[in-house]
């Protein structure tokens, strides 16, 4: 077949001109979002309207069952996807583009993998029949946890419709143009009706510009995490989050928790790589919320600087917006403070606080932890938010993108590998009404330990009834290099190693010994048995 004109020709010439230029400047390495802004950022420069993470509504029947995301929807009329895979484009990638055609109407679609030395492009054009968007369409949706969909195979496309959200401001060509803050909950304290070019506040150290650029940019991440809980256009100064959902519960319990990242946010502005802490401090108080059996609502973020660097912040929100969305969780606000004098030139500090709810017969720990339980150990991706500052000092002036045999990747990359969330894990994998416990349908976890800040010689005791003990059994998993190097190079005792660090364990379940095997193979990934409780003070005891 020859070449298909579409009227969105002379547009796709030039989006894909933008897009060389990216992959020319950034060179493959980055993660998706990285290029998508990248190619956003390059659009708008060149005049065009763009939508970033613009939202689809998708109805079954009437009844809304979930929202498609599009990377970008540039001029309200092209759709744009952007990949960073060191694979070549597959059928599942063209089928995405495909069902968002189907969704939006457009008459063509761009397909973009910057993840290899040159830049793979698609030209993709309309599904001719339902059969080629109809079977990638449940693929691409993103269902809140308050909704639920129907099987694919017992929907006719006929009763599915699409709906493009229109009240989601584009993105213009001026990038001073004002954030609409209806679209915006909170974060309005960058947002100052003062006239940066009277320069008296400018002068004090506080650039107002520059916070309402770092608006601008984050906003689009931020829409992403909406669902129809969110209840945009009632003001900024504080977010609204519709709670009638949980009259559907039972006996409905609020859980909230507030972390930081710590000095991990050091080695980030060092290497200039600040998307990962975004998902650090959301993953982070995920997993402590989780321990307690809830599933999370809504996010707040505290962002503190000496100078806001809008890109640096929209990284960082960016982050966020990503780890959020991934949980099914709202990014509703937040405030980015910039306070000369308080912090130093480069320094910024970064707070988190997660909002989520339990059904009270569900809450953890339960109450009938015993001798013998065992525990599950769950691997974690690296050191996630604690022991840096022990870490920095160990590697004080070692290049950190230097490849360290041990580890097989620079010591950058093991070092901000990002915290990991376990709520795929214990959620998604035990079905029934997404949670963790269910005596009647479920493996029963009893109580779930999150190995952060004090490692496991604090964190364990947290969730043991007095009487208890648990004894973990030193080598009954395998430690990760990492750690290893940290130790060889700190000198640190055993001791004290698990009392900083994680060990590659960041999330014990405690189990009853006869369901292990039914919960072990319920997660789906390796985990290791690595102790047990037993009678004493609440401790923990390596043996």
């Amino acid at each position: 077949m020859g070449y298909v004109k579409t009227p969105l020709d002379d547009l796709t010439y030039a989006v894909n001109g933008l897009a060389m230029q990216v992959q020319h400047e950034l060179q493959p390495g980055h993660r998706e979002r990285i290029y998508q802004w990248a190619l956003a950022e390059r659009c708008i420069a060149a005049g065009l309207q763009v939508d970033v993470e613009k939202r689809v509504e998708v109805y079954v029947n009437d009844s809304l069952v979930g929202y498609l995301y599009l990377d970008l929807w540039i001029e309200q009329q092209l759709v744009a996807e952007c990949k960073a895979f060191d694979h070549p484009l597959t059928n599942d990638e063209i089928g995405q583009v495909i069902a968002y055609l189907a969704a939006t109407g457009s008459p063509v679609g761009m397909l973009y993998n910057f993840g290899r030395k040159t830049l793979e492009f698609r030209r993709i054009l309309p599904p001719k029949n339902v059969q080629e968007w109809h079977q990638h369409l449940y693929r691409c949706i993103w269902t809140p946890p308050s909704h639920s969909r129907p099987s694919l195979e017992t929907v006719d496309a006929s009763a599915i419709r699409f709906s493009v959200i229109s009240s989601s401001a584009p993105v213009h060509s001026s990038a001073a143009q004002s954030v609409d803050s209806s679209s915006v909950p909170v974060r309005s304290s960058v947002v100052k009706s003062v006239d940066s070019s009277s320069s008296a506040y400018a002068a004090s150290g506080v650039n107002i510009d520059a916070g309402n650029r770092a608006v601008e940019l984050m906003s689009r991440a931020v829409r992403a995490t909406y669902g129809p809980e969110v209840l945009a256009g009632i003001g900024a100064f504080g977010g609204l989050f519709d709670a009638a959902a949980l009259k559907s519960m039972r006996d409905p319990v609020l859980v909230a928790s507030t972390d930081g990242v710590g000095t991990k946010v050091k080695l980030a502005a060092q290497t200039g790589r600040y998307e990962s802490i975004g998902h650090d401090i959301v993953n982070h108080c995920i997993n402590d919320i989780l321990v307690q059996g809830a599933r999370p609502l809504f996010f707040l973020d505290y962002i503190a600087s000496a100078t806001v660097n809008p890109d640096h912040v929209a990284q960082v929100v960016s982050g966020m917006a990503a780890a959020c969305h991934e949980a099914g969780c709202a990014l509703l606000g937040g405030e980015t403070a910039e306070m000369p004098g308080v912090y130093a030139p480069n320094e910024f500090d970064l707070v988190g606080t997660i909002i989520g709810v339990v059904d009270r017969a569900d809450i953890l720990p339960r109450p009938d932890l015993c001798p013998g339980d065992v525990l599950i150990g769950l691997r974690s991706s690296g050191p996630h938010t604690n022991g840096y500052a022990l870490i920095r000092k160990t590697f004080a002036g070692a290049p950190l993108d230097t490849v360290w045999p041990e580890l097989g990747l620079s010591l950058a990359d093991a070092l901000l590998a990002p915290h990991r969330s376990y709520r795929p894990l214990i959620t998604d994998n035990f079905p029934a009404n997404h949670s963790p416990v269910n005596s009647n349908q479920l493996p029963a976890i009893k109580a779930l330990a999150h190995i952060t800040g004090g490692g496991f010689m604090e964190n364990i005791p947290r969730v043991l009834p007095e009487g208890l003990a648990a004894r973990v059994r030193l080598g009954s998993w395998p430690i990760p290099p990492l750690f290893r190097l940290i130790q060889s190079r700190s000198e640190v005792s055993d001791e004290e190693m698990y009392h900083v660090f994680n060990m590659g364990i960041g999330m014990i379940a405690v189990v009853a010994l006869q369901d292990v095997p039914a919960v072990q193979a319920a997660i789906g990934e390796e985990t290791w048995v690595i102790g047990e409780l037993v009678p004493g003070e609440r401790k923990t005891i390596l043996s």
